[in-house]
């Protein structure tokens, strides 16, 4: 058990030191020690993205140091997942988000980092990128089945366009089927309360947290 606990630790501190090729190594030595994957997820690689989290909101570390932990927890995922069957890999994976910006809107640092800490936090994320239309998301959350769709907007001009995201749900009567979430620096809780959506968060961080809370309830 000591041993085991013990590899948790380096687990983290290989995330904290952006290590992708340790942390898939130490997450594969506990996984041929039939080390249930939720711990190795929550005692090891979490920790560590957690600390790189801290840093980056204390401006002590960067976008591109939070990517490199972040790809370093995904190297240990693909560990975990490569190692299971599928109904196992559909439990391990919290929920799938469809994520982008509005039709005209092409900034996507906010959108990068959220989806950046969403993947590393157990989600699968469907990025589809800047500039899309309300079709592109509805289309794209009915190909995979999303729990949550993500529009991250800056540009005050396109803020009717999330409006009519949760109005297209609503006539095309697949509003109860995803979560609506908004965010960027255009969008205030106000609004989103405003349009119907189910939550509103500022940081990428705020957003995770949110996404969290939003599944539970979907499960009750």
């Amino acid at each position: 058990m000591e041993n085991i606990e013990k590899t948790l630790f380096d687990i983290s501190e290989a995330v904290k030191a952006f290590d992708k090729e340790k942390t898939a190594k130490l997450v594969r030595v506990l996984v041929e020690k039939e080390v249930e994957p939720k711990k190795i997820i929550r005692d090891g690689l979490i920790i560590g993205i957690d600390y790189v989290i801290g840093k980056f909101k204390t401006l002590e570390y960067f976008l591109p140091q939070l990517i490199y932990a972040s790809e370093a927890v995904q190297s240990g995922i693909d560990v975990l997942l490569e190692n299971l069957d599928s109904d196992s890999r559909k439990e391990l994976i919290k929920g799938k988000v469809v994520i982008g910006t509005t039709r005209g809107d092409i900034h996507d640092v906010g959108k990068n980092i959220f989806s950046t800490l969403l993947t590393a936090s157990g989600y699968e994320v469907i990025d589809l990128g800047i500039d899309k239309s309300i079709d592109d998301f509805i289309d794209r959350a009915e190909d995979v089945g999303a729990d949550i769709i993500a529009i991250s907007c800056l540009m005050t001009t396109s803020l009717a366009q999330l409006k009519e995201l949760v109005q297209d749900l609503k006539r095309l009567n697949v509003r109860n089927k995803y979560k609506v979430i908004v965010g960027g620096g255009a969008v205030q809780r106000e609004f989103a309360e405003e349009i119907g959506a189910d939550g509103y968060a500022l940081e990428a961080s705020d957003g995770v947290e949110l996404c969290r809370k939003i599944l539970e309830s979907k499960e009750v």
